[in-house]
């Protein structure tokens, strides 16, 4: 009876220690210790008095807006996108001259009527050959109304032909506040806001063409070579780019800008626009706008810093498991980025076991993945922890 007793005995301790040995050992557990950067927790800007105006850095996106974002009358600003159609339907080389087109009896006489309207021209005469890059100048740099009409009748074979062109790209664009009626902008029934037209310049200033003429303080147009300045006076003053003006009675000063600038090791771009400024007898309204812009640039400029959102070797988050000591989750990789105050940034920490995984940022529109990797193996639950967890 005693060596049965034994033997029950004994079966019952390895029966009990198989269902300690068998019993999950718990999981292991993240803890996120990276914290998101951030230099202040709000913009300052003393935003123009016109009704609306917009800011956005690239890479980075939106900065800030004044006004309703409601459509309102863009003058010749209409022009970017009679440009960007242009050479989207004839790409032009950098350096290349394009194709030609011939002035014809139809494109004279529109001339002479636009120049007897006052409006802003630039001259052509009967069987005169204009390249494709002269027709850019005369359309973004002399802003010439009747240029942008033989542009139209070039790409599509008539104005009303292009205008439908011009909405389909707008939605294309996700410019959703857009409405054009012609191509060069002197109808006040071409409206837009200046967040479309900031998503318009973005992505014109990508092609190198359109980007190196905007940033033009003049053009030498026709047999005569006579110097046509540029309505945006202030190209080329403290870094600015380009990119468009309008004026016009119903449309008011108006003005779409870009200026690069370098932060740290980085080069980012600041886009904006004002649209609808008032002038006085003193001040015309063009001017306005562009003092206007050139202040939101300057502003923005002085507030923006390079920030690290995470170092090589930082550690991003503890894993911790019930039997061991918690091993760190470190970046393998360096991120830094400009970010101006009240920038939202957002870093999430992916891990599902084994020995890698991702530090996910958001900055703005901008995002990355960092890979991150545990700093030690985590090692395995071993004999005694098994045995004895839980009693």
């Amino acid at each position: 009876m005693v060596r049965w007793g034994y033997w029950v005995g004994t079966g019952v301790v390895v029966a009990a220690l198989a269902v300690q040995m068998a019993r999950p050992v718990g999981a292991a557990s993240l803890t996120t210790t990276v914290k998101a950067p951030g230099i202040g927790s709000k913009l300052q800007m003393d935003w123009p008095s016109g009704p609306e105006s917009y800011v956005a850095l690239s890479p980075g996106g939106e900065v800030g807006a004044k006004g309703p974002d409601q459509e309102i009358p863009v003058g010749s600003v209409t022009k970017m996108m009679t440009a960007f159609l242009l050479l989207k339907k004839y790409p032009l080389a950098f350096g290349s001259q394009g194709p030609s087109v011939t002035v014809t009896a139809h494109d004279v006489k529109e001339y002479h009527q636009d120049l007897a309207g006052h409006q802003s021209v630039a001259k052509v005469t009967l069987g005169e050959k204009l390249s494709e890059k002269k027709i850019l100048e005369g359309l973004l740099v002399a802003s010439g109304n009747n240029i942008a009409h033989i542009a139209a009748d070039w790409v599509s074979g008539s104005s009303a032909a292009f205008t439908k062109m011009m909405n389909q790209e707008a939605r294309k664009l996700g410019m959703h506040h857009t409405l054009f009626v012609g191509p060069s902008g002197l109808n006040p029934g071409n409206v837009s806001t200046p967040r479309d037209e900031t998503i318009l310049a973005e992505k014109a200033m990508q092609i190198p063409v359109f980007r190196a003429i905007v940033a033009m303080p003049e053009v030498s147009w026709g047999h005569s070579h006579r110097a046509i300045e540029n309505f945006n006076y202030v190209v080329g003053h403290d870094g600015i780019s380009g990119v468009k003006t309008g004026s016009t009675v119903a449309a008011g000063g108006c003005f779409v800008f870009s200026a690069p600038r370098t932060v740290g090791s980085h080069v980012v771009t600041i886009y904006g626009a004002v649209l609808g400024q008032a002038g006085t007898p003193e001040l015309p309204q063009l001017q306005y706008a562009l003092n206007d812009g050139e202040s939101l640039i300057n502003q923005l400029s002085a507030q923006l810093k390079s920030v690290y959102l995470v170092r090589s070797g930082q550690s991003v988050a503890k894993v911790s498991a019930p039997w061991t000591h918690p091993v760190s989750l470190a970046s393998e990789k360096t991120v830094s980025a400009v970010l101006w105050p009240g920038e939202r940034v957002k870093e999430t920490v992916q891990f599902t076991g084994g020995s890698r995984g991702h530090l996910l940022i958001e900055a703005g529109s901008s995002h990355w993945s960092v890979p991150v990797k545990l700093s030690s193996a985590l090692p395995k639950p071993g004999l005694l922890y098994r045995l004895t967890r839980g009693l």
